[in-house]
């Protein structure tokens, strides 16, 4: 054991010869106890003083901060697809072929309660918002009605809403534009679905001009606003209108000014965003968005608690689950598709149902890859005092609304109609650089190891010489400990072979002496016989 010490102590104090660290030399080759002491006091201090400073670069690299760059970028750019739907989403002179809605027309004005619809006393706000969610939920059947025949239909069409179209101060017309289904908002119209059109020119003369009608005479009686909602988006997402659109009253010129922006948001462990380009979620196929994902989620806890699923959102399940709106012509299902509905509601009451969309759907993250844009709003007067739209300043205005059967036309009554029930809605690109906003890591791998770095040499004075010398030691301790042993049986089997060989030295080194002697007599006895001596006889003194 006190070899195997003393081989430890050699090494340590060999290493403390050559090693380029700071503080351990001194240790190592101080040869008074106490300055000894001292240097070791001074190194453990400093030992102390770099692991408080190497735990804060850790903590600060484990919280993963990320820096936002704003970078412009000017370029030609395809112009947004762009979504306009009615305020009030189905014609109310329309629905007479439709027992459910005209049932439910007749009960929401009747100001009494009703049972099959759940209406209370009073036109209240309660009163209104489950009539727009009874309305809401009967979406598919009121869609069903579009181009049957022997029925009117009841959807606005391209030519129900726009008077005038133009885009890039060129006239546009129904062939631009195509038919979208909304749960809330009825039969919508979508210009540049294929995202065809281009702009290189900011400023509304060069984006879309529509000039719209809304006709209040036709209002359903708890459609509460008037006017359109008009959604900007890319061709590949889905609108949404009820979230991320924005209003255009009537009697008003809404100039919407836009600007692309894209952002790029860093992944786990950065942040919580998705990679996810495709979404694969029980109710919902297509491009991934967030609002898909919560509203497939909230679906799913439909179906769940009220063993229905909503028809106001998508649905994949085929004919697994029924439809929480029970009949349109049976007026015996009406109050189970209201009990439906306000099951539906009570879902977003949190402290009610317990489920929360933002804790209970914690898959639906914003993705990391993200174009939008962002919209300026601003609004005037339309039609202003002296202008003149075309219907009025015709001679012949028959069958216009402002008109009655037979009487002439009226400039004045025309002015007066267009004030109220048309509206004018302009989008385009509010100039033509964009935002390109992505982030990266505030703090990485390579600055973690800088900083560590510093600090090990402020503290320490060591480098990386200093750690592969540590190693080094390391090393040769182990190599030592694991060698000991060995080393141990070897030297006693060398101290063993000397000695052997240090005896054979002595036995041969005592054999020659001893024949040394022997020659030494012989000759002795030879040359006394030579002399007249007999080395047998004793002599005897003359």
């Amino acid at each position: 054991m006190g070899v195997f010490r003393k081989g430890l102590s050699y090494l340590f104090k060999d290493f403390s010869c050559w090693t380029s660290t700071h503080g351990i030399p001194h240790i190592g080759m101080s040869n008074a106890l106490w300055l000894r002491l001292f240097w070791l006091l001074v190194v453990l201090l400093c030992f102390a003083g770099f692991m408080f400073q190497f735990v804060l670069l850790i903590k600060k690299y484990l919280a993963y901060g990320v820096n936002t760059e704003t970078k412009l970028e000017f370029s030609e750019r395809p112009f947004p697809a762009v979504t306009i739907c009615h305020l009030n989403p189905w014609k109310a002179n329309s629905l007479n072929d439709s027992h459910y809605m005209t049932q439910m027309i007749n009960a929401y004005g009747n100001s009494a309660a009703d049972a099959n619809f759940g209406f209370e006393v009073g036109r209240t706000g309660e009163r209104q918002q489950k009539a727009v969610k009874l309305t809401s939920l009967a979406n598919k059947h009121l869609f069903a009605m579009i181009g049957q025949s022997g029925v009117e239909n009841p959807a606005y069409m391209y030519d129900d809403l726009v008077i005038s179209c133009t885009y890039n101060a060129r006239p546009c017309n129904y062939t631009e534009w195509q038919s979208f289904q909304d749960p809330d908002f009825g039969l919508c119209q979508q210009y540049n679905m294929d995202e065809s059109k281009t702009s290189s020119r900011a400023g509304p003369l060069y984006g879309l001009r529509v000039v719209m009608r809304t006709d209040q005479e036709n209002y359903l009686p708890w459609t509460e606003a008037s006017g359109v909602v008009v959604a900007i988006h890319n061709k590949t997402d889905p609108p949404f209108p009820d979230v991320l659109g924005y209003y255009a009253p009537p009697g008003t010129a809404s100039s919407m000014g836009v600007r692309y922006v894209k952002t790029s948001r860093k992944g786990p462990p950065y942040g919580t965003c998705t990679t996810q380009k495709e979404a694969n979620l029980p109710n919902y196929k297509g491009k991934y968005e967030t609002e898909a994902c919560f509203r497939s989620c909230l679906q799913s806890e439909i179906i769940k608690k009220c063993g229905c699923y909503d028809p106001s959102y998508s649905y994949l399940g085929g004919s697994a689950t029924p439809s929480c709106f029970a009949s349109p012509t049976d007026s015996s299902t009406y109050a189970q598709s209201a009990a439906n509905q306000a099951c539906i509601d009570n879902l977003s009451n949190t402290a009610a149902s317990g489920f929360n969309l933002i804790n209970d759907c914690p898959d639906c993250k914003q993705p990391c890859e993200v174009q939008s844009y962002s919209v300026t709003v601003s609004t005037a007067q339309w039609p202003s005092n002296e202008y003149k739209p075309a219907e009025c300043t015709t001679s012949n205005q028959t069958g216009q609304p402002w008109i009655t059967p037979g009487e002439p036309a009226n400039e004045q009554l025309c002015l007066a109609w267009y004030k109220v029930n048309t509206l004018m809605v302009e989008v385009y690109y509010e100039r033509m650089n964009y935002q390109i906003l992505s982030e990266s890591a505030a703090y990485t791998i390579v600055n973690l190891i800088s900083d560590i770095g510093g600090q090990i040499g402020l503290f320490l004075g060591m480098s990386i010489i200093s750690v592969i010398e540590m190693a080094t030691l390391v090393f040769l301790l182990f190599y030592y400990c694991c060698s000991h042993k060995s080393r141990r049986i070897e030297q006693e089997e060398a101290e063993r072979e000397e000695q052997k060989k240090k005896a054979e030295e002595q036995k041969k080194a005592q054999e020659e002496a001893a024949r040394k002697d022997s020659k030494f007599s012989r000759k002795n006895r030879i040359y006394n016989t030579d002399n007249g001596f007999d080395a047998n006889v004793p002599r005897v003194a003359d």
